[in-house]
């Protein structure tokens, strides 16, 4: 039987909108340094809502100074000590600015009505701590469908230590024990390619490696485990095929598509999931005929590690280069295991979050319900959709919401034997939308749901910090540590960020000899109040405490000010939040923090 959930209970936090921390009031807010001129400007406070202990006021304080500096509109951020929660709290508001008299450098519409307050709840796009929670659930259901399966009851080290693509054993044996594993956790037709058992579909040129001329995957995936993939040391380069040109376009070969009926009946499924007049609309604002062209369903993630099987692992196994598509296999294993076949809601059906691997790991094991738009969720990507999340922003030169093609609808022309995608590729005249429409979407909405794992999640702060209450969120060794259970440990240290156009987040694990002791910072005055100085950075020492859980997210990761910067760039500047929010929690004195001052 396939991992299904039963309901469970979940006492939420709800957090008193609106409450301000009177030593916030007193005007630590209330000034912009600016390094130009050494002229404190008076200005409105970023607002705040939710609730916390007010020891806590010098990493809001922190926190509002960096969102002035670098123009945020949005933040949230949660602190717990020993998985107790002792504040959470929104920052700033929901669109624009965050302030009325906002600074001008920093771009916005000066005469733009302010949006309303982000309230404490609020959830934001982590990015790429979306792996952590991947990496969890997916040691969480090869455990579960162990037990269910076969009654055993597997170790980490058991489950990180089975070669996803040994030629010799599927499904894969598991250490110790001289048994295979009881179910498939990859499917067939994967397996095969990547053991080596059949060569790949499709050839890509790479420029980072020798090509493979023998048409069969790099032979080290045969030795790659699962804890290779957690540990980001498979050999995979940092990025996946593109998604254009070798992945879309080579849908044909992927699905045997050779005659106008073949592409045909892949129009067909779209026509009915979406109808006949969404499709025909489609075609007529591309001026395309009726049989001259072809609309498909998207790739998805089996077809795109198709592709990845044509180029070489770059690096040695066991060594370790980050790579955003090391989640892919641990998504698809989920997706295997779970009775619906999907890690989280599909993209535009906010409905079938429920079901999901997403849904049933944190309702099983945290107690904590969810749904398409609350909690912990994959944030839908496309229009028209009722989203509770801040308004994304990044400054493009002009403003700070860009807009560009989508790329959910590929379609391609039909040239007498084959099917053209080189018009969709090269958006000439332009790409359907996911609404069936001939007009660019906003940035944050226009890219797939093709990996949710790697960094499409958006969670709460409060539900976040109970994730981390309960798992560890970075530990990228050899035996690596990530989203195996925290049990209640609270002397170590890890830390993982997450940074995607529209969002620039950060859990951190604090405790243990390797806490951070310095850091970089712009300059810090007397007062205790950092600078708006990022060109100018200095190191500042601090004493950092054990067993405290912090989740911070903004909402963007680019602004004016670092774009047009001459003494730093937006990766500099973004890349300090985290030493931010460190400098702020070395200057709380963490024994007069009362887990029972948040409001229950």
């Amino acid at each position: 039987m396939k991992i299904a959930g039963n309901q469970g209970k979940f006492n939420r936090l709800f957090y008193t909108t609106l409450t301000l921390i009177s030593a916030i009031l007193l005007g630590s807010f209330g000034k912009i340094f600016e390094s130009n001129n050494n002229t404190a400007l008076a200005e409105e406070s970023i607002p705040v809502s939710g609730s916390g202990d007010a020891q806590l006021q010098p990493i809001l304080q922190s926190l509002t100074e960096f969102m002035r500096y670098r123009c945020v509109g949005a933040a949230v951020l949660g602190v717990s000590v020993k998985g107790k929660p002792v504040g959470v709290w929104g920052l700033g508001r929901m669109k624009d600015r965050s302030t009325l008299n906002a600074n001008p450098a920093c771009g916005d519409d000066m005469q733009t009505p302010l949006s309303a307050i982000v309230p404490a709840d609020t959830p934001m796009r982590m990015g790429s701590i979306s792996k952590p929670v991947t990496f969890a659930m997916v040691r969480w259901a090869l455990k579960q469908t162990a037990r269910d399966r076969a009654g055993l009851e597997l170790t980490d080290e058991q489950i990180e230590g089975m070669k996803l693509f040994d030629p010799q054993h599927y499904p894969p044996l598991i250490p110790g024990l001289n048994k295979q594993y009881p179910v498939a956790i990859i499917p067939e037709k994967l397996h095969a390619v990547f053991s080596g058992k059949v060569k790949f579909p499709v050839a890509i040129k790479d420029r980072n490696c020798s090509n493979l001329n023998s048409g069969f995957a790099d032979k080290q995936w045969q030795n790659v485990t699962l804890g290779h993939l957690l540990s980001h040391r498979s050999g995979l380069q940092r990025s996946a095929p593109r998604y254009g040109q070798d992945v879309t376009a080579n849908l044909p070969v992927l699905r045997n598509l050779k005659t106008a009926a073949d592409f045909q009946s892949q129009e067909q499924l779209l026509i009915n999931e979406w109808g006949n007049k969404s499709v025909s609309s489609a075609k007529n604002q591309l001026s395309i005929p009726p049989n001259a062209g072809y609309f498909l369903p998207s790739p998805n993630l089996e077809e795109t590690m198709l592709v990845l099987a044509g180029r070489c692992l770059q690096y040695p196994l066991g060594q370790y280069h980050y790579s955003n598509t090391s989640p892919a296999f641990p998504t698809i294993i989920m997706q295997q295991l779970v009775a619906s076949g999907r890690y989280a809601a599909k993209t535009g059906k906010p409905e079938t979050h429920q079901g999901s691997a997403l849904e049933l790991f944190f309702k099983t094991e945290l107690g904590i319900p969810t749904a398409a738009n609350k909690g912990i969720f994959m944030t839908q990507e496309v229009e028209n959709f009722s989203s509770r999340e801040p308004e994304k922003r990044h400054w493009n030169g002009k403003n700070y919401y860009g807009k560009g093609w989508d790329l959910k609808r590929p379609h391609c022309i039909w040239k007498g034997n084959f099917c053209d995608f080189s018009s969709w590729i090269n958006t000439k005249p332009g790409r359907i939308n996911w609404s069936w429409n001939l007009s660019q979407v906003l940035f944050s909405r226009r890219n797939t749901d093709l990996s949710p794992g790697t960094g499409s999640l958006a969670a709460e702060a409060g539900v976040f910090l109970k994730f981390m209450s309960q798992y560890w969120v970075g530990g990228y060794e050899n035996n690596p540590r990530i989203g195996e259970k925290r049990n209640n440990v609270w002397n170590r240290y890890t830390a993982h960020n997450g940074a995607l156009d529209g969002t620039h987040a950060w859990a951190i694990q604090l405790g243990g000899k390797n806490n951070p002791k310095e850091w970089k910072l712009p300059p810090v005055d007397d007062g205790g109040h950092i600078l708006d100085d990022f060109a100018n950075l200095k190191m500042y020492a601090g004493v950092l405490p054990d067993g405290v859980d912090i989740f911070v997210a903004v909402n963007q990761r680019a602004d004016k000010k670092c774009v047009e910067a001459k003494g730093y760039n937006c990766g500099d500047a973004y890349g300090l939040l985290d030493n931010f929010i460190l400098y702020g929690a070395s200057r709380v004195n963490w024994n007069r923090v009362a887990p029972s001052a948040v409001v229950k």
